[in-house]
């Protein structure tokens, strides 16, 4: 991917206006290229798909389909150095402020998701289906694991019986050995898929179990054997996948539990709440 930065960096001077504005966007989020349509990268450069192609052919690819692979495979490789290398460049031709506001505008493509209509039916079909389990466990490695962390611990508020595969000293699939049919598990990542959910998740569908796919497409190793899938963006120019989309998505998804189990969940949240202050574990502020 390097290369093709090196090539439209150095081509922008002879490139027209319109051109300069698509190569821009690539250049300032590379990250984007391998998870967004062609169509939407044009969105973004403010320029017609067709001239998102015509950059493409003058790199020399075909189609901007094959300009895209070279992006697709440096992601899905995890290389974080092609990925930096972006970053700095990036940061050398807008600057600090130009990268914060790179870094924002990333954040708010993925953000706009919540948008689609398709986003909320998944959502809802992903809280369905974990409310409807007869037990259901988490499971994530990597940077992914702290958005899961978080997101177990607030949503066992409101299903207490919500297991998290810690993988502290342990493997995943060791944790949820004994799941059966009739179980969920909430699987979480994105590209670079990190093999240890990716083998956990396969060894619950082996034994019967529902797989919810928390991930970045919807032909993710994820997503291809999971009952319900929830899509989130991660571009970013950072160089490595963004957490933004990813921890608002988990939000939103243990709000939907929580709403749909309804009164079940408002009492159980009350106890935990209750319990957690006997016990000590707030300190109270104020006058």
């Amino acid at each position: 991917m390097h290369e093709i930065i090196d090539a439209l960096s150095d081509a922008i001077p002879s490139l027209s206006p319109q051109m300069q504005r698509a190569a821009g966007v690539i250049l300032d989020n590379p990250g984007a290229v391998a998870v967004d349509s062609m169509r939407t990268m044009a969105a973004r450069a403010d320029v017609s798909p067709p001239t998102m192609l015509r950059l493409a052919q003058r790199l020399g690819y075909g189609s901007y389909e094959a300009f895209r692979d070279v992006f697709k495979k440096s992601v899905a490789r995890g290389r974080y150095g092609d990925r930096a290398d972006g970053l700095r460049r990036a940061a050398d031709k807008g600057g600090i402020p130009g990268l914060v506001e790179a870094t924002v505008a990333s954040a708010n493509v993925g953000m706009n998701r919540f948008h689609d209509p398709l986003f909320v039916r998944d959502v809802e079909r992903a809280a369905d289906t974990i409310i409807g389990a007869q037990r259901a466990f988490v499971v994530a490695s990597g940077a992914s694991f702290g958005q899961a962390v978080s997101f177990h611990y607030v949503c066992r508020m409101a299903l207490p019986d919500l297991a998290l595969a810690s993988g502290l000293g342990i493997r995943p699939v060791d944790q949820i050995a004994a799941v059966s049919a009739g179980d969920v598990v909430i699987a979480v990542s994105t590209a670079p898929y990190a093999a240890s959910t990716l083998d956990a998740a396969e060894y619950a569908q082996r034994r019967g179990a529902t797989i919810v796919a928390v991930t970045d497409r919807r032909t993710s190793p994820l997503a291809m054997i999971a009952g319900a899938s929830v899509i989130v963006g991660t571009g970013s120019p950072h160089y490595f996948p963004s957490m933004v989309s990813l921890n608002a998505t988990l939000e939103i998804l243990s709000a939907v539990i929580m709403v749909k189990r309804g009164d079940a969940a408002v009492a159980a949240i009350t106890e935990y709440e209750e319990e957690l202050r006997r016990n000590g574990y707030y300190r109270e502020e104020g006058i």
